[in-house]
């Protein structure tokens, strides 16, 4: 199963795995959302995935501090194994 891998810090035991279906989940900084990352500069609801004919969509909910994937900034984006997505300064990998 695909998932998002937040490293929080530089140590292994501060990593969180966001297991990915085919539901749509949003990102954000809010308690309430699928996939949540308290992290600095992250906006309430930041961006949001979906599962689209069979793949992974990755949707910029207009964020004030962006989305970027392997360094360029997106609006939307259809993941890939080892993408690096940075949601402001919370970087992840996305695993297929």
């Amino acid at each position: 199963m695909a998932r998002l891998i937040w490293n929080k810090s530089d140590s292994p035991e501060d990593t969180v795995s966001f297991e990915l279906g085919e539901t749509s989940l949003v990102v954000g900084r809010d308690p309430k959302c699928g996939i949540f990352i308290d992290a600095p500069l992250l906006s309430r609801e930041h961006a949001r995935i979906d599962y689209r004919e069979g793949a992974h969509v990755l949707v910029d909910l207009e964020s004030t501090n962006f989305t970027k994937v392997n360094g360029e900034r997106i609006t939307e984006r259809t993941l890939q194994n080892g993408d690096q997505v940075r949601f402001s300064r919370a970087v992840c990998l996305y695993e297929a």
